[in-house]
């Protein structure tokens, strides 16, 4: 999976939502220097980070995900298939969904300008 750093056009990439999330987050603070980012490892109840809504084999690695699709046929995605894919903002841990890269970009762009007021460079979607 890929995404488009919002604020610097960096291509960031990870093997699911949560290798692609934690990378996402450690881009923010070495590169923008971003403090007090949301605590995507596993915080402690009552953060401010909420629970990914993308389904219990996003957080998977993509060989130990495709193992678990062959015993679990219904959760299978099938070739050419569109599928919807989601990375958390490093900045409160809501989950933001796309299609493709470009589609996931602009999402966590238009989040973090609207949620969040950060000054994107990717908003605007052609």
């Amino acid at each position: 999976m890929m995404v488009i750093c919002p604020i610097c056009n960096d291509e960031l990439e990870g093997e699911g939502e949560n290798d692609l999330s934690l990378n996402l987050q450690e881009h923010f603070a070495s590169r923008h220097g971003f403090t007090g980012l949301c605590d995507l490892r596993g915080g402690t109840e009552g953060t401010a980070c909420q629970r990914s809504e993308s389904g219990s084999l996003a957080d998977l690695p993509y060989d130990e995900r495709r193992i678990r699709e062959g015993h679990h046929p219904e959760e299978a995605v099938h070739p050419g298939e569109d599928v919807m894919q989601s990375v958390r903002c490093p900045l409160c841990g809501t989950a933001v969904f796309g299609h493709a890269f470009d589609d996931l970009s602009y999402s966590l762009a238009k989040h973090l300008n609207y949620a969040h007021h950060v000054k994107v460079s990717v908003l605007g979607k052609g």
